[in-house]
């Protein structure tokens, strides 16, 4: 199935009152009642009970916990835990210039840090020019040989001549890319003002939300959604980093990565990686790491996966337990 599954990960151990309290709790009462001192009173028919006792159905209605209020409290307990565990990463690295914003969901919790901050996309936006040649084309068998080697050359290789031969050759070049925003449902993601599609700036919330629409049935058929996966999640060695770093043995992944230096900024990297992880089970987690300020290629990939692996950590916590 390509629908995303609806995760039941973790148990509601809070949301059933224990029966028998509730059978003793009856009991004593009944027993209290008919055992009463006041004939009178024993006998009255249909009366309401005194006023300083509840009724069954009230008592069980103001011991049972409230299913919202229950999850809240946990994605608040998470959302501490994830801003304390990424303020705590970052407190040990020195560089005033550094920007970062993450975003991780497993369908039960959506967390961020700094998720609605805007970072440059540079090549992860380039998995909204995937799903615009996919709805381009009445179906995959469509597509012409020539479009789909570059399409593979543009994901599995982030290959920009690659990207620009589909933007420009076959989709409408920077209508495309705002109609794309529009079409995936990006709210806060908008097109740089020189219409560069790596300048284009985005959200990590934002950035879950491609991951929805391309890697899961809905605006894609199941058909495209297929060759999303098969791209995603074949990338070249040279891709081979990012959200992957926090998966385990096994565990499925797709994910597009990007960079790009600003020779405006003194060389500074911009580095980020998007994906999902263990997505063929009933469990996947989408995480999307923006980063930017950074000085090295390679010291934006290490960052960006040191942050993966605590976005993992902390979504994976049971907050119920």
């Amino acid at each position: 199935m390509s629908a995303k599954p609806k995760s039941s990960r973790r148990l509601w151990p809070y949301l059933a009152v224990p029966a028998l309290a509730v059978v003793v709790a009856a009991t004593m009462f009944l027993g209290d009642f008919t055992a009463a001192d006041d004939p009178a009173d024993a006998g009255r028919g249909g009366s309401e009970l005194p006023g300083s006792q509840l009724n069954e159905s009230e008592l069980g209605t103001d011991l049972q916990p409230d299913p919202t209020e229950l999850h809240e409290q946990a994605q608040d307990q998470l959302q501490d835990q994830l801003d304390a565990a990424v303020e705590d990463y970052l407190s040990e690295i020195d560089n005033e210039n550094l920007y970062v914003s993450l975003a991780v969901s497993d369908e039960e919790f959506t967390l961020d840090h700094e998720g609605e901050a805007l970072h440059d996309t540079a090549s992860i936006v380039k998995a909204e020019i995937l799903a615009m040649l996919l709805l381009h084309y009445d179906s995959v068998e469509d597509i012409p040989d020539w479009a789909m080697y570059d399409l593979e050359k543009m994901i599995k290789d982030s290959d920009n001549d690659a990207t620009n031969s589909i933007l420009f050759g076959v989709l409408d070049g920077h209508e495309t890319m705002r109609e794309a925003h529009e079409v995936l449902g990006l709210d806060q993601t908008r097109p740089d003002e020189t219409e560069r599609w790596g300048l284009t700036e985005t959200t990590a919330l934002d950035q879950l939300t491609v991951l929805e629409q391309v890697l899961y049935e809905g605006l894609l058929s199941a058909e495209q959604v297929e060759v999303s996966r098969e791209l995603m999640g074949d990338l070249a060695d040279s891709q081979d980093w990012g959200v992957s770093a926090a998966a385990e043995d096994g565990e499925t992944v797709w994910m597009k990565n990007g960079w790009d230096t600003r020779s405006n900024m003194g060389g500074e990297w911009v580095v980020n990686s998007i994906g999902v992880i263990a997505g063929e089970t009933d469990e996947p987690i989408s995480i999307s790491i923006l980063t930017g300020g950074l000085p090295s290629h390679q010291a934006g990939i290490d960052m960006v996966e040191d942050l993966a692996q605590i976005a993992r950590e902390v979504i994976d916590t049971d907050p119920y337990a």
